[in-house]
């Protein structure tokens, strides 16, 4: 048996994807270990990162807060430009989705204007679980079953080929620290971005 079999054998994960955002819920679901609503845009929100991109305002926001109080947070530091409570209001909304799931009092939140790849290699978080959404610019990449093992057999070589969320959707990725679960946490990397250009990025954690 080959190590990829081997590999196919022992670890079978699984990513789900819908246009409902209830689709996020099936995180639990064992083995799963992407979950991903597929959902374009809210128009105000996407006029604002428009606006924002325009201007070439950058944002640097980094918060641990109720989910409550996310909104108000975020009004008192994006760049004051039409539209700007549309996007607060959609970042409150998916701390409030992701505290209700995780039964959390309060969400680590951090959205950031980026001109280059955070986290360029394939590599699995050591936490339960993370949120993630792009608004602009290119989507996290990840890895599905056979890419993952083809990683493994190949000591670590990056894939040559791989998967992508896209602008607006919202996905959770289960890391190796989901209880139960060790050892199953979804492979991902930060995208390249673009020369000039700056990726408007989206990542909410457990608090510690």
């Amino acid at each position: 048996m080959s190590i990829t079999d081997q590999l196919s054998s022992c670890f079978a994960p699984v990513s789900v994807q819908g246009g409902d955002p209830a689709t996020l819920t099936r995180i639990y679901e064992p083995d799963c270990n992407l979950a991903v609503w597929q959902r374009p845009l809210p128009a105000g929100v996407a006029d604002y990162v428009q606006r924002l991109l325009q201007a070439g305002s950058r944002v640097s926001v980094r918060e641990l807060v109720p989910a409550e109080a996310v909104a108000g947070e975020l009004a008192g530091q994006l760049p004051d430009l039409p539209g700007r409570e549309a996007l607060a209001a959609d970042v409150q909304q998916l701390a409030e989705m992701f505290a209700c799931l995780f039964d959390l009092p309060r969400v680590g939140v951090r959205l950031a204007s980026l001109q280059t790849a955070m986290c360029p290699r394939f590599h699995v978080d050591r936490l339960p679980c993370r949120l993630v959404c792009t608004y602009s610019g290119p989507g996290t990449h990840w890895l599905n079953q056979e890419q993952r093992n083809q990683l493994l057999a190949q000591g670590g070589r990056e894939p040559e080929q791989w998967q992508q969320l896209a602008v607006g959707e919202v996905a959770l990725m289960k890391g190796d620290g989901w209880e139960g679960e060790e050892g199953q946490g979804l492979w991902h990397r930060s995208p390249p971005v673009p020369t000039g250009y700056r990726r408007l990025f989206l990542s909410m954690d457990f608090a510690d």
